[in-house]
């Protein structure tokens, strides 16, 4: 089943689906910057440019898929996967999704959803002190962390 990446164009994204496309597994990602797509198709990713805000589109994107590593930062790059989460949540509602793995630069709060309907494993790292995505320099052990959360699916 493959796993989807959302915010492949920003340098923890761009990592982490490289690295789990390198493992072998099918990988999806989702793009703001046409200019990521070159890259990401050259290591056998498929990728839909997306601002997320459709759940149709994203929902699309999400089908078929155990694990989405949600790194979206929102159209100006500059906030966290927080600030997207109710666009995936919406977009997630009736496809087979088992997990969503994300980081939050703090503790998060549990997203509201009708009683019984958590249908899938949530996986939430920190990000360390000063951790944001800075260009070209995702921290090693984030990247790590987030291709092993997506293996235990297996």
């Amino acid at each position: 089943m493959p796993v989807v990446v959302t915010g492949a164009d920003q340098p923890l994204g761009r990592a982490v689906a490289l690295e789990l496309a390198a493992s072998g597994g099918e990988v999806r990602a989702t793009v703001r910057d046409r200019g990521a797509v070159g890259a990401l198709r050259a290591a056998g990713i498929r990728v839909a440019v997306s601002d997320l805000c459709d759940p149709a589109r994203l929902g699309a994107v999400l089908e078929g898929a155990h694990t989405v590593v949600h790194l979206d930062r929102g159209a100006d790059g500059d906030g966290s996967p927080g600030d997207t989460w109710g666009w995936l949540l919406e977009a997630a509602e009736g496809t087979d999704l088992q997990r969503i793995v994300t980081v939050l630069p703090q503790p998060p709060t549990r997203p509201r959803a009708r009683e019984g309907e958590w249908g899938y494993e949530l996986i939430i790292r920190q990000l360390p002190a000063g951790g944001a995505d800075r260009p070209g320099y995702p921290d090693p052990a984030l990247v790590h962390e987030l291709v092993e959360a997506d293996r235990r699916a297996e």
